[in-house]
């Protein structure tokens, strides 16, 4: 009677034990939708995240660090204040809460593949030299280049300020804003953001596109 009401114990356990285990996020059934759709634009072959997120290999060994910037809304990057303003923006990266705490509970239960049956097929993203709004407008009508600068081989960040005349003289309404590194600036710049200012006033402050 002890050795069945064990058996039936350990039973029960298990069941548990597998409910709780199938309840937890795993990277085939939930977090890999939310990378590819929301990371691997920009960490991928040719794109501008210094590590690739395309397959679980890759995202794995950086799985704290991705519920580290996720958590706190640092990834992906898009500094817009979320309580003041139009929220509903166009091209708006922002993770929603609940895509947020799957990441969180992911990472927390581990960073499990999940079903090694099935196989994880990636987004067709478009080309990374190409613009991010070309399908929306088309080719950038206006193309501002920065001034030149030089970036030393060792050190830490450097915040570099500065103004540059669009050279238009007559009003234009903007529809987007992209800084985009030409050639080897892809592998120093980290994140740019963009401001118009209009007779020395500030204007109005776009919506910062970040580069790694």
């Amino acid at each position: 009677m002890k050795t069945l009401l064990g058996l039936v114990i350990a039973t029960v356990l298990l069941v548990l034990a597998s409910k709780v285990y199938a309840d937890e996020p795993t990277y085939v059934d939930n977090v890999a939708s939310i990378i590819n759709n929301n990371c691997v634009v920009c960490h991928r072959e040719g794109g501008i995240g210094p590590m690739k997120f395309e397959t679980y290999e890759q995202v794995r060994p950086w799985s704290p660090l991705i519920q580290y910037k996720v958590a706190n809304r640092e990834m992906p990057p898009y500094s817009y204040d979320a309580g003041i303003g139009i929220q509903e923006l166009h091209g708006d990266w922002r993770l929603s809460q609940e895509d947020i705490d799957t990441v969180v509970a992911w990472v927390n239960g581990g960073s499990e593949y999940g079903d090694t049956d099935r196989v994880v097929q990636l987004p067709d993203h478009p080309d990374p030299d190409e613009w991010n709004f070309h399908q929306d407008f088309g080719e950038p009508t206006l193309v501002i280049p920065s001034i030149a600068i030089d970036i030393p081989a060792t050190g830490n960040d450097l915040w570099h300020k500065h103004n540059v005349s669009s050279g238009l003289e007559e009003d234009r309404c903007i529809k987007a804003i992209q800084v985009k590194p030409r050639g080897d600036a892809k592998s120093v710049v980290h994140h740019a953001n963009s401001s118009v200012f209009v007779d020395g006033e500030r204007f109005g402050r776009s919506m910062p596109y970040y580069t790694s």
